[in-house]
């Protein structure tokens, strides 16, 4: 192999590389955590809230940086979703 076929070899392989980061797939767990946690805050707190938890733990624990993006989806539908519990469950406990 001589230097031209090296820098056409290297070149090929960046590309691969490039391409590859942008084919990530949506944490699904996530997503989801964060449309029930911020549904949540508007209707149905309790069980939106506690799906919310539930899918942003899921979403946290099984995320794979190779190959999905959106970590901070679940983290969002983790918090808010324990704030819409925790919110649901004070306000009926000062009825």
């Amino acid at each position: 192999m001589d230097e031209n076929e090296v820098k056409d070899v290297e070149q090929n392989e960046n590309t691969n590389t490039t391409s590859s980061v942008g084919e990530k797939k949506l944490n699904i767990c996530g997503l989801l955590s964060f449309i029930f946690s911020l549904v949540g805050l508007l209707i149905l707190g309790l069980p939106l809230g506690t799906a919310a938890v539930v899918l942003g733990i899921i979403g946290i624990v099984k995320f794979n940086p190779e190959t999905q993006k959106a970590k901070w989806m679940a983290i969002t539908g983790l918090a808010v979703g324990a704030v819409d519990v925790v919110f649901v469950l004070l306000y009926t406990s000062m009825l």
